[in-house]
């Protein structure tokens, strides 16, 4: 059982975090319970298949000036051991933990030396699952951090809640953006749709050719991933584009 310190952050954050409305402020309050673990820099990032070449995918960040720069141009993504291990893993892990290939030794403590400079050398990694099929995760760095295990277990619970909440405003978010795709005209034609009008009626009530509304309902169709008009019509008013 976590010491009543420990749970006391834990309850307070969940509950403060379930409150928010805004991907910003669920953000905040994740920096807020890290720093009191004596973390100074966090990240959520997906982590595309090691060979790729290419950088981690940063969805939210708080890194010191100059690192991600650092980062990117001596190309640390192709020895950074602790995302590699952040791919595969299923439970938490501190940065020290993370294994490394005899042949990789010397690029990785160079890496290392480097997170050191910057004063974030001891860290945790939370796996929370997939995001679009990638591996994602939530990391915590800083200098002289809480990082045994009573703390672990602690960050662990904070950033698994996190990671949902900001997974379901995320998709919240990508909804409202998806509906507002639709044009006026879209809107106005898949209404009269909803009413139970033909595409010649509503090219009689819109002053358009029937072939002009078929062309309407099609895009909307497919701005709303529908592949019958009454799925684009459900679709349109679960996303509050059109009104029963």
């Amino acid at each position: 059982m976590l010491p009543m310190s420990y749970r006391n952050l834990v309850f307070d954050t969940i509950e403060a975090i379930g409150a928010l409305g805004s991907l910003a402020e669920v953000r905040a309050n994740l920096l807020q319970a890290a720093e009191r673990l004596g973390f100074d820099a966090f990240g959520i990032a997906t982590l595309p298949p090691a060979g790729e070449d290419t950088n981690p995918a940063i969805l939210a960040e708080r890194m010191p000036n100059g690192f991600r720069d650092l980062y990117s141009h001596e190309r640390f993504y192709t020895v950074d051991h602790i995302a590699a291990h952040a791919r595969t893993a299923h439970e938490p892990f501190r940065f020290s933990d993370a294994p490394y290939g005899p042949g990789e030794s010397r690029r990785c403590e160079r890496f290392m030396q480097a997170l050191g400079s910057y004063q974030i050398g001891q860290g945790v990694v939370v796996p929370v699952g997939r995001v679009a099929n990638i591996p994602a995760c939530i990391w915590l760095a800083g200098n002289n951090p809480e990082v045994h295990d009573e703390a672990m277990r602690a960050t662990q619970l904070i950033a698994l809640f996190t990671a949902s909440k900001l997974q379901g405003l995320w998709r919240a978010h990508q909804s409202v953006a998806l509906a507002r795709r639709l044009s006026t005209r879209e809107r106005d034609v898949l209404q009269w749709i909803s009413a139970g009008k033909t595409s010649w009626e509503v090219s009689v009530i819109a002053g358009l050719s029937e072939s002009a509304t078929n062309n309407i309902v099609a895009r909307a169709m497919k701005k709303l991933d529908a592949v019958t008009r009454v799925q684009a019509v459900a679709n349109a008013i679960r996303q509050g584009e059109i009104e029963l």
